[in-house]
C-alpha cells in the first residue's frame, strides 16, 4: 500500500433496475426536527447532527468543488486505471446528499451508469445527467442491490454520519454489492487541532460532542484498517491538506467550509462551548477570524482518501 501527503495544488432502463434520469425517494417527506432555524434529521438510528437545509446543500455543493480541487478530479488517479470508466462502469455514490459529485463525474464519463443513495431525499428530481438516477437507501440497512453489481463505490465524510462500530456493518455491505476487483473510494477528514488557542479548543469541544455520540475522531487515520478487517484490499492512501490561513481561493473555499461545518452544529456546540444562541455569532465571528491567523500556528484541515479493492475471485 502506498502513502503519499502533499499540500494541495493552486431514458432507458439500466442494469440496476430503474430507468436512467429517475429517481425514488420514501414515500413521506422525512423525519426532521428545526432547532435554531435549521433543519434537522431525526431518524431514531441516525447519529448525523448536521442540518439537512438547503443552506447546507450550498455547503456541500461547496466542499465538492473545493475537495475536487484539492485532489485535482473526482476520481484519484490512482483508482482510475482500476475502473472500466469509458466502458459502461457502474458507479454507486452513497449519502450522495444533492448529488453534486455523481453528476459531475457522470458528464465527465457519459459511457458509464451513476446511481446516488441517500436516507434523506434531499438529491435532484428534475434536471440531471441521462446516466445518473436517484434512489433512497440507508447504509445501515441491506441495500436494494444485487451482489457484485458495482466497479466503484464513492463515500466521503461519514465521520459524522456513523458511530465506531457501524463501520463495521456499513463496509461489509458495500463489499458485498462490489464487484470483485471493484473499487472503493472513500474520504473522511482529520479533527482541527491546530492553529491559535481559541481555534484549538473549538476544534476540542466539537471532537467532544462525536466522543459523546460514539464517534470516532479519528476514522480519517484508522480506516485502512478497519477496511482490511472487512476483506478490502487497500492500495493507496493519499492525505493532502488545507491551510486555513491562506489566500488563494482553493484555501478560502475549505476556511468557508470549516465555518459553516461549525455553524451547523450549533444546536450541540453552543451548548457545549457554554455560550447562548445569542452568542453563537460572535463566537463564529472570532473563529474564523483565528482560522485567518498563520500565528502561532496555521490552522491546517487534513484530508484522506483510501482507494481500496475487493479482490478478485482466485
Amino acid at each position: 500500500m502506498k502513502r503519499t501527503r502533499r499540500p494541495p495544488s493552486p431514458p432507458a432502463t439500466n442494469s440496476l433496475g430503474a430507468a436512467s434520469g429517475e429517481s425514488s425517494s420514501p414515500d413521506s417527506t422525512f423525519e426532521s426536527i428545526i432547532r435554531h432555524g435549521r433543519k434537522y434529521q431525526n431518524f431514531s438510528d441516525s447519529t448525523y447532527w448536521l442540518p439537512s437545509d438547503d443552506e447546507e446543500m450550498d455547503r456541500l455543493v461547496g466542499q465538492h468543488f473545493a475537495i475536487k480541487a484539492l485532489y485535482d478530479g473526482n476520481i484519484i488517479k490512482e483508482a482510475i486505471p482500476l475502473i472500466p470508466l469509458h466502458n459502461g462502469a457502474q458507479i454507486l455514490d452513497v449519502g450522495c446528499g444533492p448529488g453534486t459529485w455523481i453528476m459531475d463525474v457522470a458528464t465527465e464519463y457519459p459511457e458509464s451508469e451513476f446511481t446516488g443513495i441517500d436516507m434523506c431525499p434531499v438529491f435532484p428530481t428534475d434536471i440531471r445527467p441521462p446516466n445518473v438516477n436517484f434512489q433512497y437507501g440507508n447504509v445501515m440497512e441491506r441495500l436494494p442491490f444485487d451482489d457484485n453489481t458495482f466497479d466503484l463505490i464513492n463515500m466521503r465524510f461519514f465521520i459524522l454520519a456513523l458511530r465506531k462500530e457501524d463501520w463495521d456493518v456499513v463496509l461489509p455491505e458495500l463489499h458485498r454489492i462490489l464487484k470483485p476487483g471493484g473499487v472503493l473510494q472513500s474520504l473522511e477528514s482529520s479533527m482541527l487541532e491546530s492553529g491559535t488557542d481559541f481555534v484549538r479548543h473549538a476544534g476540542k469541544m466539537f471532537k467532544e460532542i462525536m466522543v459523546d455520540r460514539g464517534q470516532e475522531p479519528y476514522i480519517a487515520s484508522k480506516l485502512g484498517g478497519i477496511l482490511e478487517r472487512n476483506s478490502f484490499k487497500v492500495v493507496e492512501e493519499v492525505t493532502r491538506d488545507a491551510f486555513l490561513s491562506r489566500k488563494d481561493k482553493v484555501n478560502r473555499e475549505f476556511l468557508w467550509d470549516m465555518v459553516n461545518i461549525f455553524k451547523g452544529a450549533q444546536p450541540f456546540l453552543a451548548e457545549k462551548l457554554g455560550i447562548t444562541e445569542a452568542d453563537f455569532p460572535t463566537f463564529l465571528e472570532k473563529f474564523c477570524a483565528d482560522c485567518k491567523k498563520a500565528i502561532p500556528e496555521e490552522a491546517v484541515w487534513s484530508i484522506t482518501i483510501y482507494i481500496s479493492q475487493k479482490l478478485p475471485l482466485s
